[in-house]
């Protein structure tokens, strides 16, 4: 029977166990999951954990086996089959199977979001695909991530929305754009604000002083001093 100065709860069927500074996995059964112990080691997650040995980083499976060849400098969680990589200040993404998702090694990479990971090279942002495509042509100062199947995106000082084709929502672009709320999301052009669907189109012929988001299918608007709500 083994003795152990740390035992953790069980995650994904198994509990990191620790021993004179080293940690393993056992199983529901005792059994420990690697001949190898480990300086570091994470709980399971999607069917991996990500250990560390002397200063490099992999991910071991259920079974005991490593996912890559290739040790990395740092390696995250793994979320919607995709988990981030660094090797040598660059990053990358790696998939369950244990292959690379892009030839280019980027400056700093995200976590995938509604299937696509923001990704930075050379000062400039875009999206990659779980396919390893550009999801644009044009690289962006910033990029925000997907939410409800749009993102922000930010040019020259400028705002606008991205779709999951790579189209632009609007062929206006704003000096501030919100998140979308109850199917609208505010705008602000020269200082003054509007909402805009998730076709591209304005709610309102009017521009307001300022709004505030929608709540229960209403919003707050002020127009030269005085309040007033507005419907959908």
């Amino acid at each position: 029977r083994n003795v152990f100065n740390y035992v953790d709860d069980f995650c994904e069927g198994f509990a990191v166990v620790g021993l004179n500074g080293k940690y393993n996995f056992i199983n529901q059964e005792g059994r420990l999951l690697s001949d190898k112990w480990f300086n570091s080691v994470y709980n399971f997650r999607e069917g991996f954990a990500r250990v560390e040995l002397n200063g490099k980083w992999n991910y071991i499976d259920q079974e005991g086996s490593f996912l890559s060849g290739q040790w990395f400098d740092y390696v995250d969680d793994f979320s919607e089959g995709f988990a981030r990589v660094e090797l040598n200040d660059k990053q990358n993404c790696i998939n369950q199977e244990g292959r690379l998702l892009s030839d280019q090694w980027f400056d700093y990479v995200y976590s995938f979001r509604e299937s696509f990971a923001r990704v930075n090279l050379n000062g400039k942002w875009n999206f990659i695909n779980q396919e390893g495509r550009f999801l644009s042509d044009q690289w962006f100062d910033y990029v925000g991530s997907f939410s409800k199947g749009f993102a922000v995106v930010e040019l020259n000082g400028k705002n606008n929305f991205i779709n999951q084709e790579g189209s632009f929502l609007s062929s206006q672009w704003f000096d501030y754009v919100g998140s979308f709320s109850e199917g609208f999301s505010r705008v602000n052009l020269i200082g003054k604000w509007n909402f805009i669907n998730q076709e591209g189109s304005f709610l309102s012929g009017q521009w307001f002083d300022y709004v505030d988001d929608f709540s229960h299918g209403f919003a707050e608007v002020e127009l030269n001093g005085k309040t007033y709500k507005l419907d959908t």
